[in-house]
């Protein structure tokens, strides 16, 4: 994910944890820590997102004859396939995220009254926005090679990859909940 600050990111995602009954049982469940499988369903339903905003960041700065122009399109294709299944787990995640945190606490309480439908777009669109302003345009060219990197790799061993990076870095916000064997 680049020099994106991951706490703004996971932040901008605590938008789309407003669904009134995911948002009581959050609340009401609240864990210590973030289950690695609803992070890793957050990293699969966040690439489009993330790719899009990168491209409307970058577009300028990367070479139409770059990855990103002739594969970027392949590259992502395989999450866009997996957004829907991953929502879920990526609204748990985020959800629990974003209920322990002040400004996430208060984006839930604000939109709570938004029927479930319209959340998830307007949450995707903050999203990108938010990742947008984050990228640094000298950064693309690295968030490219980062991209071109991953793309041989299925999207399951990605969001697998982030996550046990983020476990092994004992990552603490959010702190992940030990690996389930």
């Amino acid at each position: 994910m680049g020099n994106f600050r991951l706490r703004s990111l996971v932040l901008a995602f605590g938008v789309a944890a407003v669904v009134p009954h995911q948002v009581a049982l959050a609340q009401s469940d609240a864990q210590a820590c973030i289950e690695q499988a609803d992070l890793a369903d957050a990293v699969v339903y966040a690439m489009p997102i993330l790719t899009q905003a990168m491209r409307r960041k970058c577009g300028d700065a990367l070479s139409p004859k770059g990855f990103m122009a002739l594969q970027g399109d392949a590259f992502v294709a395989p999450y866009a396939e997996r957004k829907d299944a991953a929502w879920p787990g990526a609204l748990r995640m985020l959800s629990q995220f974003a209920g322990n945190e002040k400004e996430g606490a208060d984006m839930m309480q604000m939109f709570s009254a938004l029927p479930a439908e319209t959340v998830r777009p307007l949450f995707d669109a903050i999203i990108e926005q938010k990742v947008a302003e984050e990228i640094k345009v000298d950064d693309c060219g690295k968030i490219e090679r980062g991209v071109e990197l991953l793309s041989p790799l299925p999207p399951e061993n990605v969001s697998g990859l982030v996550t046990f990076l983020m476990d092994l870095a004992k990552v603490a916000n959010p702190k992940l909940c030990p690996a389930r064997d």
